[in-house]
């Protein structure tokens, strides 16, 4: 009887619900669609009329918090589509705790989080919300962080140039900048008395809550915003673990960088120099120059390795007995995207344990881990209705 018992209850578990958090503020989860130890439980929140999409503040971070122990491996942010066909997962690049970000400004959203752990144990959570923005003490300063504002002022007699905003673009196309329009100086004067506003045509650049700069020269404005585009540069040198063609990005040592460059491998040794555009936002970052220090082992070239098949991978599997027994007998839903494995004790100069995933046409991931393995095959399946589309 004890067994049986044992068995109901492990049949009956249902997966851990996180805590999803806006800053301090908690918010409603449901339970939707999973996959779990009694197999697949469809639940439809079609219409969601029942539901209280929670009214909560604007903050600049989402938490997802799960039970210690039960944390998945991989969770995919989008918006709830009870078709199925909707919304793609924000990507990876952006799907990292520290800089999953909501924009601040008004919107009643259905964000679906999509968990993954091993052994085809999948969970959909929904959470509705009710975004607040959070408005800041004046309307000429920025709302987002990490943004300048741009504010205008102009006088009957002297226009101002409406072109600015192109030429901001053009002279500086990184530069994060938010428009507040132009107001007349009768206008700045009496609403605006605290900028000591005096004559026009003007411009004021805001950042945060101050006034960081003013002129009546479009030639200084922007050659301000030249100035002040990147922050910090810094030199970053590493492994490429990951090309992503379709996106235009490549990975160094598992750190996302926007680069299309061709002659960048997943293997390489290379060396970036990046400008990091905001203080506040860690994702804005520009490559401006890259080297390659050295090449991978030309093993990894050998066209046997690649997959046969368009939609799947083949997968290089190096180490001793205990790293390769995860991959005689692969679990089918967390290996469905893989065609093909090959085993190998050692091989060439290359150090085991590795696991290196190719396309029909190049080597697109290697690490030396299976979980994270893992993480990067959930991910590719949560983005290939986005990459469709762009072919």
């Amino acid at each position: 009887m004890y067994y049986f018992d044992k068995q109901k209850v492990y049949k009956e578990e249902k997966p851990p619900v996180p805590v999803v958090s806006l800053g301090e503020q908690k918010t409603q989860v449901f339970h939707g669609s999973y996959t779990w130890n009694d197999g697949e439980v469809i639940k439809e929140l079609a219409d969601l009329k029942d539901v209280n999409f929670k009214r909560v503040a604007y903050r600049d971070q989402l938490h997802i918090d799960f039970p210690e122990g039960k944390e998945p491996l991989y969770i995919a942010k989008g918006a709830y589509d009870p078709t199925g066909n909707g919304t793609y997962p924000i990507p990876s690049m952006f799907n990292d705790e520290s800089v999953s970000f909501l924009g601040n400004y008004p919107s009643v959203l259905t964000l679906s989080l999509k968990a993954f752990w091993k052994n085809g144990k999948r969970a959909e959570y929904i959470v509705p919300l009710n975004v607040e923005p959070v408005a800041p003490e004046k309307e000429y300063l920025p709302v987002n962080k990490g943004f300048y504002s741009l504010l205008g002022v102009y006088n009957g007699d002297s226009e101002l140039n409406t072109t600015i905003h192109q030429q901001i673009s053009e002279a500086s196309p990184n530069f994060l900048m938010e428009y507040k329009g132009y107001v007349h100086i009768e206008m700045a004067k009496n609403y605006y008395r605290e900028l000591q506003i005096e004559s026009g045509p003007l411009y004021l650049l805001f950042y945060e809550e101050k006034e960081v700069f003013r002129t009546d020269s479009e030639e200084e404005l922007l050659q301000y915003i030249k100035d002040h585009t990147f922050v910090s540069r810094e030199t970053i040198e590493g492994i490429v673990t990951k090309v992503d063609r379709e996106l235009g990005f490549i990975y160094v040592d598992d750190h996302p960088f926007s680069l299309t460059d061709t002659f960048i491998r997943v293997g390489q040794n290379i060396q970036l120099e990046v400008g990091n555009v905001s203080k506040e936002l860690p994702y804005q970052q520009v490559v401006e120059k890259v080297e390659v220090l050295e090449e991978p082992d030309k093993v990894l070239l050998n066209k046997d390795w690649l997959s046969k098949k368009e939609d799947k991978f083949s997968l290089l599997v190096i180490g001793d007995e205990a790293f390769s027994t995860p991959f005689k007998n692969p679990q089918k839903d967390d290996f469905a995207l893989i065609d093909q494995i090959t085993m190998k004790r050692s091989l060439s100069s290359i150090e085991d344990p590795s696991i290196f995933v190719f396309n029909t046409e190049e080597l697109v991931y290697q690490t030396d881990d299976c979980n994270s393995l893992l993480k990067y095959l959930f991910e590719t399946e949560q983005l290939k209705p986005l990459k469709e589309d762009l072919d």
